[in-house]
């Protein structure tokens, strides 16, 4: 049996313990439980890195517009400086709302990424305990029993796995609404 590698290690971990109802699952013709669990994977690391490069380019964001800024206030005064300082404000507004956006859009995937994170883990944790307590029936049918009871409590535990991970993952739908706002532009740059 193949080692069943998971972005998440938690996931990895569980995998390894639905090993053998997974086993027993392929005998009967039920659900297969790690499947499952790759609906809920995620790279936690890769998510965190990605928030703190935009958190990143939400300080380089800011120090330009404090230095845009600072070369507006020392224009020198006059005709044109009027209609300057009108383009300068749209400018700065710019930078300041392309700042704010990359800082909001860090936060938020630093926050995604923890609840991804703790969704794999208590994914994991459930499963786990759903298979440990399906392990008799699942070596006995491994070991060819296939009465009516064993063959019921693996494809019962199948199934609670299968609908466990569905819960699990029904749970992200609040945060794709929560990254919705983030696909509109922050900045109008016609």
């Amino acid at each position: 049996m193949t080692l069943e590698l998971f972005e998440h290690p938690a996931l990895t971990s569980a995998a390894t313990r639905l090993a053998t109802l997974r086993a027993a699952a392929g005998r009967i013709g039920a659900a297969d439980p790690v499947a499952a669990l790759r609906h809920v994977d995620c790279s936690r690391a890769a998510i965190r890195a990605s928030a703190t490069e935009v958190d990143a380019g939400s300080s380089v964001v800011t120090s330009a517009s404090t230095e845009f800024r600072t070369g507006v206030d020392l224009a020198d005064a006059g005709g044109s400086a009027e209609t300057f300082a009108t383009w300068a404000d749209t400018v700065d507004g710019q930078y300041t709302k392309a700042a704010h956006a990359a800082a909001t859009t860090a936060a938020l995937g630093l926050r995604i990424a923890s609840e991804l994170d703790a969704l794999a883990r208590s994914t994991s944790v459930e499963v786990t305990a759903i298979a440990d307590a399906a392990e008799a029936a699942a070596s006995a049918v491994l070991s060819d029993d296939r009465s009516a009871e064993v063959v019921s409590t693996v494809s019962r535990a199948c199934a609670s796995v299968v609908r466990t991970v569905q819960e699990k993952a029904s749970s992200l739908t609040s945060l794709a609404a929560e990254l919705e706002p983030l696909t509109t532009p922050a900045v109008d740059l016609s």
